[in-house]
């Protein structure tokens, strides 16, 4: 296994953030401090190759010498660290994320927001434009996570067979997605009509500069639409949880669900679900009511 700098392997990072994901600057900026900083704290204690990283003697601590911070810089620093050591096992440095089990976030976190299909539809009615609303309606017909959203590529799309293929989805898997008939309609009217025609991105979702969309641009407007509607908090992950509750809700099949999700196991899918659990299990507690 080859060994690399850390300090090499964070410029390598940060240039595949560049280039391969057209990271935008500010982004590249505050990763880069974070990182650099963790490099100082690493050389500190002895850890000069990336594969010299270790839960239990760098990661761990790490994470104890950020604990008077707020809880969300806390957050930020260790899942821009994760970042780092993910790419680190795509390019075969290392076989697992000294970061990887590391909580970021303190106490009992809250249950994703589920909404019903009319909420999505009023979401929907109040996306800022017409780029937020496809996207909204991939992630709530079709139930990709926000990255596959916004890596689709123009063919990817099979208008004639109805069908999304999700390349490189998580766990670098390929898996292809039916599409709803309105989302088709939707997607088809977007690209000929809406989608920026300026640059020479093959990706889907282009910002009117030409940039790709950033997950921030989308989770930003959804939040303001969901909190101004619903008074609650939503994300495009949630669209997801969504999308997968539902059809569970409709079919009770939890291995078509979890495959229409990209699932490499069943206990992944069954976390989505937890909702629909709940409800089954008041439902068998009423039967001798």
């Amino acid at each position: 296994m080859k060994h690399v700098l850390l300090t090499d392997a964070i410029d390598m990072y940060l240039t595949d953030m560049r280039e391969r994901k057209e990271a935008p600057e500010t982004t590249l900026k505050s990763t880069r401090n974070s990182l650099l900083r963790f490099a100082r704290y690493a050389a500190e204690h002895g850890a000069v190759y990336i594969q010299d990283i270790d839960e239990a003697k760098h990661a761990i601590p790490y994470k104890k010498q950020l604990s008077g911070m707020a809880d969300n810089t806390v957050k930020s620093y260790i899942m821009r660290i994760r970042g780092l050591f993910t790419f680190a096992i795509e390019q075969r440095w290392m076989k697992h994320n000294p970061f990887g089990r590391i909580v970021t976030r303190e106490g009992v976190s809250e249950p994703p927001t589920i909404i019903t299909r009319d909420q999505l539809n009023t979401v929907l009615y109040h996306a800022r434009n017409y780029t937020l609303y496809t996207i909204y309606l991939v992630g709530g017909d079709a139930g990709l996570r926000i990255s596959e959203i916004l890596n689709l590529e123009l063919d990817h799309i099979n208008f004639e067979e109805r069908l999304l293929t999700v390349r490189k989805g998580k766990g670098d898997k390929t898996r292809h997605v039916p599409m709803t008939p309105r989302l088709t309609m939707e997607l088809k009217k977007y690209i000929a009509t809406h989608r920026p025609k300026v640059g020479d991105s093959n990706r889907i979702f282009l910002m009117p500069t030409g940039r790709v969309v950033q997950p921030g641009f989308v989770n930003n407007d959804l939040k303001k639409i969901a909190q101004e509607q619903f008074g609650v908090k939503l994300t495009s992950h949630m669209l997801r949880h969504s999308f997968a509750t539902t059809l569970y809700n409709q079919s009770q099949d939890m291995l078509s669900v979890g495959k229409l999700l990209g699932h490499k196991s069943i206990s992944t899918t069954e976390r989505y679900l937890h909702v629909s659990r709940e409800r089954s299990r008041k439902l068998i507690d009423s039967l001798n009511e």
